[in-house]
């Protein structure tokens, strides 16, 4: 009995302790400008991935489709659809880099309940309030819910606030690598049939309509420049290589939002689902409810109109929550 009242007070001081908490989270606005900005190598990491998207964007524009298929309306097209998954991918990268990953709040430090053991879990290197799967990254210097881990190529953690952006954008880059490399492949197959006598590739794919310039017809055999060869070739190399990358990461990140579990409580242990919940509702926790057509833009993560802080627990005067 004696016990047992012991730990219902307890229980009583963690509510009543995490009641600030859930009030300031509440009140939290909606959006906020992060930025982790004292990390080096970082913002080298997000320099580079700038700049190889824009690489990637030049080559294909004016050393792949332009010389090939001139200014023509499929060239247009395919132009077009490449710089619009090229935009979808830097808009899901920097929504991820300055994005609050889901910081548990500094102002609120339970000081009268630092050294109460079994009150409230408490991160020793932050002094302050630790809920239930969260991890202190120290890069970011932050208890961050649902961590999964620091990436330097976005300069932020990821966790319960831009796993979404950061799925987004890995996804759109390695879609990204295969629309280059499919239009690198159709082009050495382009010169490989002019090579042996046969109509060039990219003439046959376009009809006549299609507005083939006497360039494109001069060039499509493929007699390349050097510097046109050179740029292709390190297309293709970076194609490959993020290609692969980004592609492994995306299967990582959808089999952790599956199973909910984050990389890191796989590394640790110290989180195991207690519940079996449906793929869709899994995903959802990530993307936001209900399934629309928003899963697939950056667009902030909404759960029926609310944001991630107005789904933290928030709990009524009368001690029940809501």
């Amino acid at each position: 009995g004696r016990a047992g009242g012991a730990e219902r007070t307890a229980h009583r001081r963690a509510r009543r302790a995490v009641r600030p908490f859930a009030r300031r989270a509440h009140l939290m606005p909606e959006q906020q400008v992060w930025c982790v900005n004292n990390d080096p190598c970082g913002m080298c990491c997000v320099g580079v991935t700038y700049l190889l998207i824009i690489f990637a964007d030049f080559v294909v524009c004016t050393q792949l489709l332009i010389p090939w298929l001139g200014f023509s309306t499929g060239c247009i097209l395919l132009c077009a659809a490449f710089l619009a998954v090229s935009g979808l991918a830097l808009a899901s990268h920097m929504r991820t880099m300055l994005t609050d990953p889901g910081a548990v709040p500094t102002e609120y430090q339970p000081t009268n309940l630092l050294h109460d053991e079994g009150a409230l879990p408490m991160c020793s290197r932050c002094n302050g309030f630790k809920p239930p799967r969260a991890h202190h990254c120290s890069q970011c210097d932050r208890c961050i819910m649902k961590m999964d881990h620091h990436c330097p190529w976005v300069n932020n953690c990821v966790g319960a606030n831009n796993q979404k952006h950061f799925v987004l954008f890995v996804g759109y880059t390695a879609l990204l690598s295969v629309f280059a490399i499919v239009l690198l492949g159709l082009r050495m197959m382009n010169g490989i049939q002019a090579d042996r006598g046969g109509p060039p590739f990219g003439r046959a794919s376009f009809p006549a309509h299609a507005g083939l310039s006497p360039r494109a017809t001069a060039s499509a055999p493929g007699h390349l420049q050097p510097a046109a060869m050179l740029y292709l070739f390190l297309l293709f190399f970076e194609s490959i290589l993020f290609g692969l990358f980004t592609s492994a990461m995306m299967c990582e990140q959808v089999a952790s939002i599956l199973s909910d579990q984050t990389g890191i409580e796989r590394l640790k242990h110290d989180y195991e689902p207690t519940e079996r919940r449906s793929s869709l509702r899994n995903l959802s926790e990530t993307f936001g409810r209900p399934l629309s057509l928003l899963w697939l833009l950056p667009t902030p993560v909404r759960f029926n109109g609310r944001t991630w802080w107005d789904m933290l627990p928030i709990e009524r005067e009368d001690g029940h929550d809501v």
